[in-house]
């Protein structure tokens, strides 16, 4: 289909999340009512989000419930229609809508972790991961586990012995005020799997401490919590032998106001028998998937999910079983979650034969993104050294530099394939360029969502014609995407090429100030269309295959902006 030249709305369906909030699984009938309803607002284009649709679908834990989240409707949904993408596209055809896949090369599942030792990671887990096994993830993932993205080795402190016991733990203030805790108020909990902790009948001692902060401690917004230098006080339990393998630290306080707080990854410091720290990972009860399960008692916790920086607060109640704790485990994960190393030949075949399969499902055009749910993690600074780009940096130079320009080579090679692919077969190749992390002060809050050490050259893909459109996109400043320089550097550079660049429009609720936005981007002039995000936020289709708008904001902006008969 012929690109118009007009503005155009679009919808973007992220079908994972429609899938597993719908009240039934979906149908070839529901597929085909929600297209030809969009069509009818106005709407001319629509994304597809692509998750192993030709392959059936992601692996995933269906029969566990959690929240608004049905697995085994979404797993229902995807044996029922087999290759989604390729339904979406036969019927938004039908209706007179272009299909575009919504591809994330680094998502190859998400980082649901299933606690170890639950019945739900016996039945539903796929790779082993610290806490226990991931529950979600593109079967290529689950035969290639090597291929994924690497952490570093040659950072960790010395330490003789990983598994050693743990004989003291060191619990940190973020200052040096005066604690409410004492050791009367302190409690140890264990488990060997990180499911159903018991209390730790254990004696032990408190020794009380001011010392000065090794380094600055920033929280997950980057925001100063401990300047270097400054006092902070600590205590210190020691006299102990803690062999399992998880541990956890709470109090038996059960109202505030608390005092004892601190970054979630500074809080707590497990020594062995020569005092040394041992390497691991934290839990602070924060989680995404599974949210509505994590309890320390009854269930068990998520470690290194990527808001491990968030500040935490020792002394409140735990009577929720997530709150009012910091938990350890030994040892780093050697890979992230599911992201895979572009690097790796390999890799970037398998990429390849995801394109295959949309071209076939006889899609427009494949939006990419490379902001993804797969690269969770408390340090992402770590992860990127893969043995196959270690072997390429040059002696001498800046290793994380080094890494970073060998990885963005690569992955600019895939996206040089991946234009010659579509190109060839009639598709278009569209990029998101994002404002969160193509910039040269990316928000801290973000690092969990992007691959890092890795160099996405945006500017050089513009100038080798890699893109045929574009969008602006960010989570972090999407409230300020129209005025910010670093969108407005993008916008004009593509304009200066004559790639098309499109408005990603976050919607999540009836706030007047979306259709306010909305209006903007029409009038602004810099922009080809508006990206309507996403679909689950403001459609419902019942069992009838009827579909209706959930929000009556998104229905005022289809009618003003959408594309009917004889009006734009």
């Amino acid at each position: 289909m012929p690109v118009q030249p007009s503005f155009a709305l679009e919808v973007l369906v992220d079908f994972l999340d429609d899938a597993l909030c719908a009240d039934h699984p979906l149908t070839e009938r529901d597929i085909d009512g929600v297209m030809r309803f969009l069509a009818g607002a106005g709407v001319r284009r629509v994304g597809w989000a692509y998750y192993a649709d030709g392959r059936g679908g992601l692996r995933m834990p269906a029969g566990i419930l959690d929240g608004r989240s049905n697995w085994e409707n979404c797993l229902a949904t995807y044996r029922e229609l087999r290759d989604p993408l390729r339904v979406a596209v036969a019927a938004g055809h039908s209706h007179g809508l272009e299909v575009y896949a919504y591809y994330k090369p680094y998502e190859t599942g998400t980082a649901l972790l299933i606690p170890g030792g639950s019945p739900d990671a016996g039945t539903f887990g796929l790779l082993p991961h610290r806490g226990g096994s991931l529950g979600l993830l593109d079967p290529f993932v689950v035969e290639h586990p090597h291929l994924r993205i690497q952490r570093r080795t040659d950072d960790l402190p010395v330490c003789a012995d990983p598994g050693a016991a743990v004989r003291a733990i060191r619990l940190v203030k973020r200052d040096v005020a005066p604690t409410r805790v004492t050791a009367e108020q302190l409690q140890i909990w264990t488990s060997p799997c990180n499911f159903g902790y018991q209390r730790a009948s254990v004696p032990f001692t408190v020794t009380e401490t001011v010392e000065p902060a090794a380094r600055d401690v920033r929280d997950q917004y980057g925001t100063l919590v401990t300047r270097r230098g400054d006092p902070r006080r600590v205590l210190t339990l020691s006299g102990l032998n803690l062999t399992d393998a998880y541990l956890l630290v709470t109090t038996s306080f059960s109202e505030g106001p608390a005092d004892f707080t601190n970054a979630g990854t500074e809080l707590l410091a497990a020594l062995d028998a020569d005092g040394r720290e041992i390497p691991g990972v934290f839990a602070t009860g924060a989680a995404c998937w599974l949210s509505s399960r994590v309890d320390f008692r009854r269930y068990g916790l998520v470690f290194d999910f990527g808001w491990g920086k968030a500040v935490t607060a020792l002394d409140v109640s735990n009577a929720d079983g997530r709150s009012g704790i910091i938990a350890f485990t030994r040892g780093k994960n050697a890979t992230l979650p599911a992201a895979l190393c572009e690097t790796e030949p390999r890799v970037q075949e398998f990429w390849l034969d995801c394109l295959r399969e949309m071209i076939a499902a006889g899609v427009d055009g494949v939006d990419f993104r490379e902001e993804n749910h797969c690269t969770h993690t408390d340090e992402p600074e770590a992860y990127g050294f893969n043995p196959i780009v270690l072997q390429q940096c040059r002696t001498g130079e800046d290793l994380a530099s080094e890494v970073a320009r060998i990885r963005g080579e690569a992955y600019t090679g895939f996206l040089r394939k991946a234009r010659a692919l579509l190109a060839a077969n009639g598709a278009r190749l569209r990029y998101h360029l994002n404002m969160d992390h193509f910039r040269p002060d990316p928000p801290p809050s973000r690092a969990l969502a992007y691959p890092a050490n890795l160099h996405f050259d945006w500017k050089r893909w513009l100038a080798e014609g890699l893109l045929d459109e574009a969008v602006l996109r960010s989570f972090h400043y999407r409230s300020a995407m129209l005025t910010d320089p670093v969108g407005g550097a993008m916008a004009a550079a593509c304009r200066s090429v004559g790639v098309p660049i499109s408005f990603n429009h976050h919607v999540y609720t009836n706030e007047p100030g979306y259709l306010e936005e909305a209006q903007r981007v029409a009038r602004d002039g810099r922009f080809a269309g508006l990206i309507l995000y996403e679909l689950n936020n403001f459609l419902r289709t019942d069992s009838g295959g009827v579909s209706r708008f959930t929000l009556p904001v998104v229905e005022t902006i289809c009618r003003e902006l959408g594309h009917h008969e004889g009006q734009v």
